[in-house]
Protein backbone atom coordinates (compact mmCIF):
# COMPACT_ATOMS: atom_id res chain seq x y z
CA UNK A 1 0.00 0.00 0.00
CA UNK A 2 1.11 3.32 -1.38
CA UNK A 3 -1.02 5.55 1.44
CA UNK A 4 0.89 6.26 4.13
CA UNK A 5 0.90 9.70 6.70
CA UNK A 6 3.53 12.12 5.89
CA UNK A 7 5.83 14.49 8.50
CA UNK A 8 6.79 18.30 7.46
CA UNK A 9 8.87 19.57 10.36
CA UNK A 10 6.25 19.73 12.58
CA UNK A 11 3.15 19.60 10.51
CA UNK A 12 1.83 15.79 10.48
CA UNK A 13 -0.45 14.85 7.20
CA UNK A 14 -2.72 12.48 7.20
CA UNK A 15 -1.35 10.67 4.05
CA UNK A 16 1.08 12.11 0.91
CA UNK A 17 -1.89 13.10 -2.00
CA UNK A 18 -1.09 17.04 -2.40
CA UNK A 19 -3.06 19.49 -4.59
CA UNK A 20 -0.37 22.01 -6.60
CA UNK A 21 -0.87 25.54 -6.19
CA UNK A 22 -2.97 26.25 -9.86
CA UNK A 23 -3.56 29.51 -10.78
CA UNK A 24 -6.71 30.27 -11.52
CA UNK A 25 -8.03 27.12 -10.46
CA UNK A 26 -6.89 26.23 -6.58
CA UNK A 27 -9.88 29.21 -5.16
CA UNK A 28 -11.34 27.84 -1.99
CA UNK A 29 -14.47 26.46 -3.16
CA UNK A 30 -12.33 24.59 -5.16
CA UNK A 31 -9.96 23.56 -2.56
CA UNK A 32 -13.02 22.58 -0.43
CA UNK A 33 -14.75 20.29 -3.32
CA UNK A 34 -10.82 18.78 -3.78
CA UNK A 35 -10.94 18.26 0.74
CA UNK A 36 -14.15 16.23 0.46
CA UNK A 37 -11.71 13.41 -1.48
CA UNK A 38 -9.46 13.00 1.40
CA UNK A 39 -6.32 14.42 0.06
CA UNK A 40 -3.51 15.70 2.49
CA UNK A 41 -3.15 19.60 1.73
CA UNK A 42 -4.54 22.13 -1.01
CA UNK A 43 -1.96 24.72 -1.89
CA UNK A 44 -3.81 28.73 -2.49
CA UNK A 45 -3.06 29.55 -6.09
CA UNK A 46 0.83 30.93 -6.11
CA UNK A 47 1.13 34.50 -4.79
CA UNK A 48 3.30 38.01 -6.37
CA UNK A 49 6.12 38.47 -3.53
CA UNK A 50 6.03 42.01 -5.47
CA UNK A 51 2.00 42.11 -6.02
CA UNK A 52 1.85 41.94 -1.93
CA UNK A 53 3.81 45.17 -1.92
CA UNK A 54 1.69 47.42 -5.00
CA UNK A 55 -1.76 45.41 -4.33
CA UNK A 56 -1.62 43.69 -1.41
CA UNK A 57 -5.85 43.44 -1.06
CA UNK A 58 -5.72 41.88 -4.50
CA UNK A 59 -3.08 39.73 -4.25
CA UNK A 60 -3.76 38.77 -0.53
CA UNK A 61 -7.52 37.13 -1.34
CA UNK A 62 -5.63 34.65 -3.46
CA UNK A 63 -4.88 33.39 0.06
CA UNK A 64 -8.12 33.39 1.54
CA UNK A 65 -7.98 31.26 4.47
CA UNK A 66 -11.11 29.26 6.20
CA UNK A 67 -10.94 26.81 9.52
CA UNK A 68 -12.50 24.15 7.18
CA UNK A 69 -9.82 24.79 4.86
CA UNK A 70 -6.97 23.24 6.82
CA UNK A 71 -4.03 22.36 6.49
CA UNK A 72 -2.95 24.91 3.86
CA UNK A 73 -0.19 25.45 1.84
CA UNK A 74 0.78 29.44 0.43
CA UNK A 75 3.13 29.17 -2.28
CA UNK A 76 5.12 32.57 -2.93
CA UNK A 77 6.72 33.29 -6.03
CA UNK A 78 9.64 36.44 -6.04
CA UNK A 79 13.18 37.45 -8.05
CA UNK A 80 14.94 37.47 -4.59
CA UNK A 81 15.46 36.61 -0.65
CA UNK A 82 14.87 40.41 0.19
CA UNK A 83 11.16 40.47 -2.21
CA UNK A 84 10.03 37.23 -0.92
CA UNK A 85 10.89 37.90 2.69
CA UNK A 86 9.16 41.05 2.63
CA UNK A 87 6.64 39.35 1.60
CA UNK A 88 6.55 36.73 3.68
CA UNK A 89 6.53 39.49 6.69
CA UNK A 90 3.10 41.35 5.04
CA UNK A 91 1.59 37.81 5.80
CA UNK A 92 2.68 36.90 8.97
CA UNK A 93 -0.42 36.68 10.51
CA UNK A 94 -2.58 34.68 7.94
CA UNK A 95 -3.34 31.28 9.34
CA UNK A 96 -1.50 28.82 6.87
CA UNK A 97 0.51 26.01 7.70
CA UNK A 98 3.25 25.77 5.43
CA UNK A 99 5.01 28.23 3.19
CA UNK A 100 6.40 27.01 -0.30
CA UNK A 101 8.39 28.64 -2.81
CA UNK A 102 7.89 28.05 -6.22
CA UNK A 103 10.89 27.84 -9.01
CA UNK A 104 9.54 26.03 -11.51
CA UNK A 105 6.74 27.91 -13.00
CA UNK A 106 7.63 29.08 -16.53
CA UNK A 107 5.05 31.08 -17.75
CA UNK A 108 6.62 34.19 -19.54
CA UNK A 109 4.96 36.60 -17.46
CA UNK A 110 6.98 35.29 -14.33
CA UNK A 111 10.02 34.96 -15.84
CA UNK A 112 9.92 38.35 -17.19
CA UNK A 113 10.26 39.17 -13.68
CA UNK A 114 12.97 36.93 -13.03
CA UNK A 115 10.84 34.35 -10.80
CA UNK A 116 9.79 30.89 -10.80
CA UNK A 117 11.94 28.85 -13.09
CA UNK A 118 14.37 32.02 -13.53
CA UNK A 119 16.03 31.31 -10.04
CA UNK A 120 16.90 27.64 -11.48
CA UNK A 121 19.81 29.40 -12.77
CA UNK A 122 20.35 30.68 -9.16
CA UNK A 123 20.74 27.83 -6.36
CA UNK A 124 22.45 30.58 -4.47
CA UNK A 125 19.90 32.89 -4.36
CA UNK A 126 17.30 29.91 -3.81
CA UNK A 127 19.74 28.88 -0.89
CA UNK A 128 19.30 32.38 0.56
CA UNK A 129 15.74 32.39 -0.05
CA UNK A 130 15.06 29.16 2.15
CA UNK A 131 17.52 30.16 4.89
CA UNK A 132 16.17 34.01 5.52
CA UNK A 133 12.49 32.01 5.90
CA UNK A 134 13.68 29.35 8.06
CA UNK A 135 15.16 31.82 10.80
CA UNK A 136 12.19 33.39 10.86
CA UNK A 137 9.31 30.92 11.19
CA UNK A 138 8.59 27.52 12.96
CA UNK A 139 6.34 27.01 10.05
CA UNK A 140 7.57 24.29 7.01
CA UNK A 141 9.54 26.43 4.46
CA UNK A 142 9.45 23.88 1.28
CA UNK A 143 9.80 24.61 -2.41
CA UNK A 144 8.98 23.31 -5.86
CA UNK A 145 11.41 23.03 -8.84
CA UNK A 146 11.94 21.50 -12.43
CA UNK A 147 14.96 20.25 -13.84
CA UNK A 148 16.56 23.39 -14.85
CA UNK A 149 16.63 25.87 -17.83
CA UNK A 150 17.19 23.75 -20.50
CA UNK A 151 18.80 20.47 -21.30
CA UNK A 152 21.98 21.81 -21.17
CA UNK A 153 21.15 23.47 -17.65
CA UNK A 154 19.77 20.19 -16.19
CA UNK A 155 20.64 21.19 -12.10
CA UNK A 156 18.37 19.66 -10.26
CA UNK A 157 20.61 18.45 -7.82
CA UNK A 158 22.78 21.35 -7.50
CA UNK A 159 19.13 23.30 -6.46
CA UNK A 160 18.44 20.40 -3.97
CA UNK A 161 22.26 20.74 -2.08
CA UNK A 162 21.44 24.23 -1.88
CA UNK A 163 18.00 24.00 -0.38
CA UNK A 164 18.95 20.99 2.03
CA UNK A 165 21.77 23.20 3.22
CA UNK A 166 18.99 26.06 3.68
CA UNK A 167 17.54 23.49 5.60
CA UNK A 168 14.38 23.09 3.82
CA UNK A 169 11.61 20.74 4.82
CA UNK A 170 10.30 19.13 1.62
CA UNK A 171 11.18 19.42 -2.02
CA UNK A 172 8.46 18.98 -4.84
CA UNK A 173 10.27 18.19 -8.28
CA UNK A 174 8.59 18.46 -12.10
CA UNK A 175 11.25 16.59 -13.49
CA UNK A 176 10.62 18.77 -16.70
CA UNK A 177 13.29 22.04 -18.37
CA UNK A 178 11.39 25.00 -18.00
CA UNK A 179 11.98 25.47 -22.53
CA UNK A 180 9.83 22.12 -22.19
CA UNK A 181 6.55 24.03 -20.22
CA UNK A 182 4.10 21.26 -20.40
CA UNK A 183 5.39 19.11 -23.47
CA UNK A 184 7.32 16.14 -24.16
CA UNK A 185 7.08 13.79 -20.99
CA UNK A 186 8.00 14.29 -17.25
CA UNK A 187 11.51 12.32 -16.89
CA UNK A 188 10.55 10.47 -14.07
CA UNK A 189 14.29 8.69 -13.64
CA UNK A 190 15.14 12.17 -12.24
CA UNK A 191 12.84 12.10 -9.18
CA UNK A 192 14.39 8.60 -8.19
CA UNK A 193 17.92 9.99 -8.41
CA UNK A 194 16.87 13.42 -6.22
CA UNK A 195 15.27 11.06 -4.32
CA UNK A 196 18.23 8.82 -3.60
CA UNK A 197 20.20 12.26 -3.49
CA UNK A 198 18.07 13.48 -0.47
CA UNK A 199 17.62 13.35 3.02
CA UNK A 200 14.38 15.57 3.26
CA UNK A 201 11.04 14.39 2.10
CA UNK A 202 10.24 14.21 -2.22
CA UNK A 203 7.14 14.69 -4.04
CA UNK A 204 7.40 13.50 -6.93
CA UNK A 205 4.89 15.58 -9.81
CA UNK A 206 4.50 15.27 -13.59
CA UNK A 207 2.32 13.32 -15.75
CA UNK A 208 -0.25 12.07 -13.08
CA UNK A 209 -3.48 11.30 -14.99
CA UNK A 210 -4.83 8.32 -13.09
CA UNK A 211 -4.31 6.42 -9.60
CA UNK A 212 -1.92 3.83 -12.16
CA UNK A 213 0.08 6.56 -13.05
CA UNK A 214 0.66 7.66 -9.09
CA UNK A 215 1.51 4.32 -7.96
CA UNK A 216 4.29 4.21 -10.96
CA UNK A 217 5.52 6.69 -9.82
CA UNK A 218 6.05 5.48 -6.72
CA UNK A 219 7.07 2.45 -8.05
CA UNK A 220 9.72 3.49 -9.79
CA UNK A 221 11.14 6.40 -8.42
CA UNK A 222 10.74 5.79 -4.53
CA UNK A 223 9.41 9.27 -4.19
CA UNK A 224 7.63 10.20 -0.94
CA UNK A 225 4.29 11.17 -2.28
CA UNK A 226 2.79 13.00 -5.39
CA UNK A 227 1.58 16.14 -6.39
CA UNK A 228 -1.51 16.03 -8.39
CA UNK A 229 -1.81 19.23 -10.66
CA UNK A 230 -3.27 19.69 -14.57
CA UNK A 231 -4.84 15.58 -14.20
CA UNK A 232 -7.00 17.54 -11.28
CA UNK A 233 -8.36 20.15 -14.18
CA UNK A 234 -9.39 16.87 -16.47
CA UNK A 235 -10.96 14.74 -13.82
CA UNK A 236 -12.06 16.58 -10.58
CA UNK A 237 -12.10 12.91 -8.82
CA UNK A 238 -8.85 12.36 -9.29
CA UNK A 239 -7.65 12.55 -5.71
CA UNK A 240 -10.44 9.90 -4.88
CA UNK A 241 -8.95 7.73 -7.69
CA UNK A 242 -5.59 8.12 -6.60
CA UNK A 243 -6.01 7.04 -2.86
CA UNK A 244 -8.27 4.47 -4.10
CA UNK A 245 -5.40 3.01 -6.03
CA UNK A 246 -2.51 3.68 -3.20
CA UNK A 247 -4.79 1.28 -0.94
CA UNK A 248 -4.73 -1.01 -3.42
CA UNK A 249 -8.58 -1.22 -3.58
CA UNK A 250 -11.00 -1.57 -6.71
CA UNK A 251 -11.91 2.02 -8.20
CA UNK A 252 -15.25 2.30 -9.35
CA UNK A 253 -15.74 5.89 -11.34
CA UNK A 254 -18.17 7.97 -10.28
CA UNK A 255 -21.46 7.24 -11.45
CA UNK A 256 -23.90 10.23 -13.04
CA UNK A 257 -25.66 11.57 -9.45
CA UNK A 258 -22.22 11.80 -7.91
CA UNK A 259 -21.25 13.40 -11.25
CA UNK A 260 -23.56 16.38 -11.42
CA UNK A 261 -24.38 16.84 -7.62
CA UNK A 262 -20.61 17.52 -7.44
CA UNK A 263 -20.63 19.47 -10.12
CA UNK A 264 -23.57 21.35 -8.91
CA UNK A 265 -22.38 22.36 -5.24
CA UNK A 266 -18.73 23.70 -7.05
CA UNK A 267 -20.74 25.56 -9.24
CA UNK A 268 -22.65 26.84 -6.20
CA UNK A 269 -19.88 27.54 -4.25
CA UNK A 270 -17.51 29.38 -6.86
CA UNK A 271 -20.92 31.83 -7.50
CA UNK A 272 -21.31 32.52 -3.93
CA UNK A 273 -18.09 33.10 -3.37
CA UNK A 274 -17.44 35.14 -6.46
CA UNK A 275 -20.65 36.38 -7.21
CA UNK A 276 -22.96 35.46 -10.11
CA UNK A 277 -21.27 36.93 -13.00
CA UNK A 278 -17.50 36.16 -11.95
CA UNK A 279 -18.64 32.43 -10.29
CA UNK A 280 -19.89 31.17 -13.60
CA UNK A 281 -17.38 32.62 -15.35
CA UNK A 282 -14.96 30.81 -13.28
CA UNK A 283 -16.86 27.87 -13.44
CA UNK A 284 -16.96 26.98 -16.91
CA UNK A 285 -13.47 26.72 -17.16
CA UNK A 286 -14.03 22.91 -15.02
CA UNK A 287 -17.39 21.90 -16.29
CA UNK A 288 -15.27 20.09 -19.55
CA UNK A 289 -13.98 17.89 -16.79
CA UNK A 290 -16.56 16.47 -14.71
CA UNK A 291 -18.45 15.80 -18.37
CA UNK A 292 -15.14 14.62 -19.89
CA UNK A 293 -15.52 11.12 -22.14
CA UNK A 294 -19.60 11.29 -21.76
CA UNK A 295 -22.22 11.67 -24.62
CA UNK A 296 -23.53 14.82 -25.67
CA UNK A 297 -20.61 16.50 -23.57
CA UNK A 298 -19.46 18.70 -26.53
CA UNK A 299 -23.24 20.22 -27.22
CA UNK A 300 -23.67 20.82 -23.29
CA UNK A 301 -20.00 22.79 -23.05
CA UNK A 302 -20.75 24.99 -25.86
CA UNK A 303 -24.47 25.31 -24.28
CA UNK A 304 -23.35 26.74 -20.37
CA UNK A 305 -20.63 29.25 -22.92
CA UNK A 306 -23.71 31.08 -23.10
CA UNK A 307 -25.38 31.24 -19.75
CA UNK A 308 -25.00 34.01 -17.01
CA UNK A 309 -27.72 32.61 -15.12
CA UNK A 310 -26.42 30.42 -11.96
CA UNK A 311 -30.81 29.42 -11.78
CA UNK A 312 -30.41 28.44 -16.05
CA UNK A 313 -26.86 27.08 -15.21
CA UNK A 314 -28.25 25.16 -12.41
CA UNK A 315 -31.16 23.58 -14.85
CA UNK A 316 -29.16 23.06 -17.94
CA UNK A 317 -26.65 20.81 -15.45
CA UNK A 318 -30.18 18.63 -14.58
CA UNK A 319 -31.45 18.59 -17.84
CA UNK A 320 -27.91 17.36 -19.16
CA UNK A 321 -27.51 14.58 -15.96
CA UNK A 322 -31.26 13.11 -17.15
CA UNK A 323 -30.14 12.98 -20.67
CA UNK A 324 -26.91 11.20 -19.58
CA UNK A 325 -29.43 8.45 -17.21
CA UNK A 326 -31.83 7.72 -20.72
CA UNK A 327 -28.75 7.00 -22.83
CA UNK A 328 -25.97 5.42 -20.17
CA UNK A 329 -27.64 2.19 -19.08
CA UNK A 330 -24.93 0.77 -16.20
CA UNK A 331 -22.28 3.62 -14.41
CA UNK A 332 -19.74 1.33 -15.05
CA UNK A 333 -19.87 2.12 -18.61
CA UNK A 334 -19.03 5.91 -18.27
Amino acid sequence: MFLKPIKIKNLFLKNNVFIAPLAGYTNLPTRLIFREQDCAICYSEMVSAMGLKFNFEKSAKLIDISKIDKPIGVQLFGSSSEIIFKAFLSISNFNYDLIDINCGCSVKKVLKAKSGAYLLKDPKEIYRIIKILKENTDKPVTLKIRSGWDNDHINFLEVLDSSIKAKADLITFHPRTRSMLFKGKADWSQIKILKKASSIPVIGNGDIFSGTDAVQMMKETGCDGVMLARGLIENPFLIEEVICTFKNEKYNKPDIDKRMNTMLKHCSLIVNYSGERNGLANFRKFASGYVKGLPGASKFRQKINHLVKHKDFIKTIEEYCNYIKKVVVKNDKL
